[in-house]
């Protein structure tokens, strides 16, 4: 625990540790083969191999700085395209069903917050602490904080896709650092290797949350308002 003087920077995941989705790329690619062709008979076991690779945050030792935004979906929609085509939906459906996944994936009902998420980010900014996000995730992921109600509660927002850099590497973790240069930093996320290797790497306290003990951790909280006992 920090000194009541000492001003902590919380860095916070998104996806998996403020928000549950569930298995939210697959799903969104389902719905869009959906919305295309209502009577395909692809299966939804097949489409989930087709989301464990191809995405920026699979393969975090490469760098993407020349390649984010909207390059980032225009490699993203690459990857639906080709795996609608391997799941034997035609061109121009493939095309079509890529083309709608973005909207699909930005849609706030693909969200539930945690239940005690909103009350213990409030708590944590009445204590004084700094709220920000530092998430792999999609561009747009500050638009959706929005939606969710839940921005104005971090001061900052750090996403890999705008950035090109995924945690765990140290980059994306220097963006935060280099931006409040007096704080002492906790990383506060649900991925082992993400959060809380990377976090550690970085010289940040980490918290697991959400997946029980884990050595690798500074601390573990089955509940987000536990996280208010540590810092």
């Amino acid at each position: 625990m920090i000194g009541a003087d000492t001003m902590a920077i919380l860095c916070w995941d998104f996806d998996g540790t403020i928000a549950l989705s569930h298995h939210l790329w697959s799903n969104s690619v389902r719905k869009a083969i959906d919305l295309v062709e209502p009577d395909n008979k692809i299966d939804f076991l097949d489409i989930r191999k087709c989301m464990e690779t191809g995405f920026s945050w699979h393969t975090p030792e490469i760098a993407y700085h020349h390649a984010t935004g909207e390059k980032w979906w225009n490699a993203m929609n690459e990857h639906f395209y080709k795996s609608y085509l391997s799941l034997g939906v035609d061109e121009i459906s493939a095309q079509k069903a890529a083309e709608a996944v973005r909207e699909i994936i930005l849609r706030t009902e693909n969200y539930i917050l945690y239940e005690t998420a909103v009350d213990t980010l409030n708590e944590a900014k009445k204590r004084g602490h700094t709220n920000v996000i530092l998430s792999n995730n999609y561009p747009e992921l500050e638009q959706v904080l929005q939606k969710l109600g839940i921005r104005h509660l971090f001061e900052d927002v750090v996403v890999s896709a705008c950035e090109g850099y995924e945690k765990p590497r140290a980059e994306i973790f220097d963006v935060i650092k280099k931006r409040y240069p007096d704080g002492v930093f906790y990383m506060i996320g649900d991925s082992v290797k993400a959060d809380i290797i990377g976090g550690r790497k970085a010289g940040m306290k980490t918290v697991l949350v959400h997946k029980g003990f884990n050595q690798n951790a500074d601390y573990c909280a089955d509940k987000l308002s536990d996280i208010l006992k540590i810092i």
